[in-house]
């Protein structure tokens, strides 16, 4: 990795607009970006307003969602995820048995900077006069509670720099769940956090991630391939990843009163329900993970339930709608070979919350129960933050003004554009769930050598 590349990837978005602009960076930015992302930075470099950069303090914490934050190896050097050129060594990602350090204690992985695809969302909050933030990176193969005391660092040190007053937080995906968690182990945090903006958070998991458990990394194309490079070993060790299973009946939405899980029809933390062919020590491991998901829920639940509603007033969702996702996994008995035919179910059902929602997170998890404002937006998962109806409405909230967007799903879906302006077809793009052949893969992965599949990068398991 060059010091320009490295520069890039760890400066602040303000460092990355002045990088674009200089000489000395622009043309290996060009390639390393692509001339599409590269022509973008130069729109954003364009409008930036040097004169009142200075005028703001940092007040904004972001806090992205999983593979959000870069991870980097202390041991061996390089970006490792999701670097292209690194992309030989993703499985030295695996974690040790218990989750909590690098199978390979040579690897030193940490997180280091936050991806590139937020650059819209940091580009909207340079827009505006009163807010300038922060990106916390947090390494997301591991359970959140490793990554806690550095967040409540981080919020108390800007806080401090503030004379004391407290911070807006936003957060995508599952850094929701990081903040969450890091509220109930820190509850000294509330006195330095002001309000919080919650963006397609899976409060209660997504059935995706049980999909990837199963069927590994089955999907769209990109998803596919990162399969090759990533193998089922290293998926189960991330404990991290595996804390998105849906939560337990008893905690998910439309559970808690003894009804049937609308995820799975077999018991999603019972390792051996699985059915994976595991020989005994490999899934005493995968058990040992389900237990620590299912504790993570439950925690997390109580704490909410606990939270007196001043708290919960400063808290705020908004939730995408309009795409088919993986809603629901359930095994079908087949003559003669048990429960090991697993049917995907993907097909929206408009006006139902466990059948519907934004590519990746079904809407009965990423709401919040007793919050001030749930708002929605018709958008997929991984653009939700950077779409400008989005952050413009979680500005306003953080302001303390009346949000825009609107107070229900039917409202979201019915104008003829999505939330980002762009005309989306009635029932949303279809994620895919294929299972491309070894000749497709092939051909994908002879476009990734030549560098004719530059979204490779952007991947993401949410």
């Amino acid at each position: 990795m060059t010091d320009t590349w490295s520069a890039f990837l760890a400066g602040t978005f303000t460092e990355r607009l002045r990088m674009v602009g200089d000489d000395r960076h622009a043309a290996e930015l060009r390639e390393r970006l692509g001339p599409d992302a590269f022509a973008q930075y130069q729109g954003f470099a364009a409008g930036l307003d040097e004169g009142h950069l200075g005028d703001v303090a940092t007040n904004l914490v972001f806090v992205p969602g999983v593979m959000g934050s870069l991870l980097s190896s202390d041991g061996y050097g390089g970006v490792w995820w999701l670097d292209i050129r690194s992309r030989n060594h993703i499985n030295d990602l695996r974690l040790a048995p218990g989750g909590r350090g690098d199978a390979d204690p040579r690897a030193r992985i940490k997180p280091f900077a936050v991806d590139l695809s937020y650059e819209g969302f940091f580009a909207g909050v340079h827009a505006t006069t009163t807010l300038r933030h922060e990106a916390f990176a947090y390494d997301w193969r591991k359970s959140l509670a490793e990554s806690t005391g550095r967040f409540a660092e981080r919020v108390t040190r800007i806080s401090d720099d503030l004379g004391g007053r407290p911070v807006h937080v936003v957060a995508h995906s599952m850094g929701g769940l990081m903040v969450r968690t890091a509220l109930a182990a820190h509850p000294q945090l509330w006195s330095r956090i002001d309000r919080i903006v919650f963006v397609g958070t899976p409060h209660y998991g997504a059935p995706v991630i049980a999909g990837y458990l199963k069927n590994h990394l089955w999907g769209w194309d990109a998803l596919a391939l990162l399969g090759r490079y990533l193998d089922r070993d290293t998926f189960r060790s991330l404990w991290g990843v595996l804390g998105l299973l849906p939560a337990p009946a008893g905690v998910y939405p439309g559970t808690r009163d003894a009804a049937d899980h609308p995820c799975a029809n077999f018991d999603l933390y019972d390792a051996s329900a699985w059915h994976l062919g595991l020989d005994l020590e490999a899934e005493h491991r995968l058990q040992g993970a389900l237990d620590a998901a299912r504790a993570q829920h439950e925690e997390l639940y109580r704490a909410h339930l606990d939270l007196d509603q001043e708290r919960r007033d400063r808290m705020a969702v908004i939730a995408g709608v309009g795409y088919r996702t993986l809603f629901r996994t359930a095994y079908k008995p087949a003559f003669g070979f048990g429960w090991e035919h697993m049917d995907r179910v993907t097909s929206r059902r408009p006006g139902d919350p466990h059948r519907d929602g934004d590519g990746r997170v079904p809407l009965a998890s990423a709401r919040l129960e007793y919050v001030a404002e749930t708002r929605y937006v018709r958008g997929e998962h991984g653009r939700l933050p950077s779409i400008p109806a989005v952050y413009d409405d979680a500005f306003r909230f953080l302001a303390g003004k009346p949000m825009q967007l609107p107070r229900t799903p039917q409202e979201a879906l019915a104008g003829h554009l999505g939330g980002d302006g762009t005309a989306d077809a009635a029932d949303g793009d279809d994620p895919g769930y294929l299972d491309l052949s070894a000749p497709d893969l092939d051909a994908l992965d002879e476009a990734l050598e030549n560098g004719r599949f530059p979204s490779f990068r952007q991947v993401r398991l949410l």
